[in-house]
């Protein structure tokens, strides 16, 4: 079965190509018994990856066999000099704080479990080397992020060599050999031959970036400073194939170096220019303590190794296999002196999983993470924020649903000369109308119970790269059907739905076809089969017939040619997108249309399901993919392009979906965020009101 259940959305970053390749990955819902049900959870912060066989590349006809690659040089730091000694943290007097989650981690290390629970937790043990809020990245345990600004990040240019490693113009780690597409150093999209590097020939060159970093001077908790030789050595663990954590970065480092006792560099491998640079920092781990134990005894489940020593704002005391974490604060944190951590004592409780939040909250917990709250929960969590038994926090948890229009449909599904439907989508204005003729905030206030917000584009509109200016269509049927007048749609027979009329040279009517168009969406989803029955209630008060139906997930998000959605054989369709810290322009390019390579599209297995082709469009999207965070061409061409999705509209964008957190009204500084995956992530400012 080549559908993608129960899988993420990796958003493709070209660098300079117009044309990517992409595989799609659609995210579902599971919904059962009107409970929301997420299949995956996000995870937006950078992990370490392991290096792995690298498959065998085919790159214009040409196999180049790669074999398994050594893992990039690990250099230590010079030895340390006179490090002064770890805060003395003023003794706080007792301040216990529970959390109560959905799941329990099945280890605490930094390389084994790599869920939510893990995460969250993991915030307490290690500090955050950096976060991120507000769709944005900012320093933590790092001195600051780097930048190309700054001169911390820079792109210079390499030589390279028939045989070296490199990334080549789709993205991929390949060798240099004869038939790879790589984009030299001028720019230029090259296929590689031998007369390249021929004697007498110009030095082949492409760029290459490193990157700087400076730690913060933090200390574990026994005391000793945590050194760059503590990152090297994480990185060391991570690219063992024995851990089996994402390999991309890792696979696309050329070295991960010490320069100083606090500093590293980072050099990726010629043609990587990575959109996420400031994030390729390891987070340390005590080499100190772990140095004698190999990867794969570091990961196993009855591992010989100690729990690693604490970076972090608290160290584990107990761990009640089932029941709770017990943590205490840590005397050696590096922010002592600040008074931090304000919590002594930290129990993380997993014993009232299935328990509803208020419930949880009844029982003693401070705060309930996102994970074991459902929406069903919702309210009976507003109903008790408003006695004020509690504080109700509701944030994007980046899963955005909408509604696709069948633009450009494949082979004569949508196209009228050739016996099908005709092709009512390709005019905006009915696109338009359609979506001033939808009551979105009736579906919001719905779906969930009006904590969400109406969508406008496929970010939020407090996205930092969101047009102060961009084009919303706000419910207005009196507008929605002017413009279906304007395009011709009318009502001849007085049967309540409009006709696409046909007249002759005198007026006279000579055919008519009735806007009759079907909305379409995978079974499961009760949520989704919801909101089109609303959606087709509000057309059909526009004039326009709306037959709703449903296809089981494996074939609705089946590839194509022949699954409705893929297989662009469908007028409208349901369904849902994870997005995360970048706006997803690339969803929509041109050069992503489901469809088959050799007609020219981005093969079945891509992920534009509308057919929607917009020039301007495709310029700003590839320019801002293009582009490096930081700088100007990647905030404009971010901001041009979401402005030409909301004024073209080629989906109705609904609403994201939430994550819910609550805590007891006495706790302080409790501040969950859309981008960040854990509402812990602060956990060091936590407080308790006295």
């Amino acid at each position: 079965m080549k559908s993608h259940f129960s899988l993420l959305l990796s958003l493709i970053t070209p660098k300079k190509e117009v044309s990517i390749n992409v595989k799609k990955t659609i995210l579902i819902f599971l919904i059962s018994l009107g409970l929301l049900g997420l299949v995956a959870c996000q995870n937006d912060e950078p992990l370490p990856t392991a290096v792995a066989t690298l498959a065998v590349s085919s790159v214009d006809g040409v196999e180049s066999a790669i074999e398994e690659t050594a893992v990039p040089e690990a250099t230590d730091q010079p030895e340390a000099t006179a490090t002064p000694a770890p805060p003395t943290a003023t003794p706080l007097p007792p301040k216990p704080l529970t959390v109560c989650m959905g799941a329990e981690p099945t280890t605490l290390f930094l390389y084994g479990d790599d869920s939510l629970a893990a995460t969250a937790v993991r915030h307490a043990l290690y500090e955050n080397l950096y976060t991120t809020l507000n769709y944005d990245y900012q320093p933590q345990g790092l001195e600051k992020l780097p930048s190309l600004n700054d001169g911390d990040a820079r792109v210079g240019l390499v030589q390279v060599k028939e045989g070296d490693l490199i990334v080549n113009s789709a993205g991929n780690v390949v060798f240099l050999v004869p038939g790879v597409q790589f984009v030299r150093s001028d720019g230029e999209f090259v296929t590689f031959d031998r007369t390249l590097t021929a004697e007498g020939a110009e030095p082949l060159m492409m760029q290459q970036m490193s990157v700087d970093f400076t730690f913060k001077p933090m200390t574990w908790s026994d005391g000793t400073p945590v050194t760059a030789a503590d990152s090297l050595f994480s990185f060391e663990i991570a690219s063992s194939p024995d851990v089996t954590v994402r390999q991309e970065k890792i696979e696309r480092t050329a070295s991960y170096e010490a320069t100083g006792d606090l500093s590293v560099t980072w050099t990726g491998l010629p043609g990587f220019l990575d959109t996420e640079y400031f994030t390729n920092v390891w987070t340390p781990l005590p080499r100190h303590q772990l140095e004698q134990f190999s990867a794969a005894e570091l990961v196993a489940e009855d591992s010989p190794a100690p729990q690693p020593l604490s970076s972090g704002p608290f160290v584990l005391e107990e761990w009640q296999r089932g029941e709770a974490l017990i943590l205490r604060n840590n005397p050696a944190y590096y922010r002592a002196d600040e008074g931090l951590p304000h919590i002594t004592e930290l129990t993380i409780r997993f014993d009232l999983a299935g328990e509803t939040a208020v419930n949880q909250i009844a029982a003693g917990c401070d705060i309930v993470t996102h994970d074991a709250i459902t929406l069903s929960q919702t309210p009976d969590v507003l109903a008790a924020a408003d006695a004020g038994e509690l504080l109700a926090s509701f944030v994007s948890n980046n899963i955005f649903e909408h509604i696709d229009f069948g633009i450009n449909s494949w082979e004569n599904y949508g196209d009228g000369e050739r016996n099908g439907r005709p092709d009512w989508f390709e005019d905006g204005r009915v696109r338009q109308a359609i979506t001033l003729c939808t009551n979105r905030q009736q579906i919001v206030n719905e779906i969930t119970y009006g904590q969400s917000s109406i969508l406008h584009a496929y970010i939020p509109d407090d996205h930092p790269l969101y047009p102060a200016d961009a084009q919303s269509w706000d419910y207005d049927p009196a507008a929605g059907n002017g413009l279906l007048d304007d395009v011709g749609l009318e009502d001849t027979d007085g049967d309540g739905f409009r006709e696409l009329v046909e007249r002759d040279l005198s007026a006279t009517i000579v055919a008519t076809t009735t806007m009759s168009i079907t909305l379409g969406t995978n079974s499961e989803s009760d949520i989704r089969l919801r909101i089109n029955k609303l959606v087709a209630a509000d057309l059909a008060e526009c004039g326009i017939q709306v037959n709703l139906y449903d296809v089981n997930a494996n074939d609705w998000f089946d590839d194509g040619p022949f699954s409705p959605l893929f297989g662009r054989r469908f007028d409208m369709a349901t369904f849902a997108w994870r997005t995360g810290i970048h706006p997803p322009c690339g969803l929509y390019l041109s050069s992503n249309v489901t469809g088959p390579e050799e007609r020219g599209f981005g093969g079945w297995s891509n992920i534009n399901a509308t057919g929607w082709i917009d020039e301007a469009y495709d310029a700003a999207c590839n320019a801002a993919l293009s582009a490096l965070p930081g700088t100007p061409e990647y905030a404009d061409s971010h901001l041009e392009a979401v402005q030409i999705f909301t004024e073209e509209l080629p989906i109705i964008p609904l609403f994201d979906y939430l994550k819910t957190a609550v805590a007891q009204p006495h706790v302080l500084n409790f501040q969950p965020d859309a981008s960040q995956p854990s509402e812990l992530w602060n956990l060091a400012e936590i407080d308790i009101e006295e």
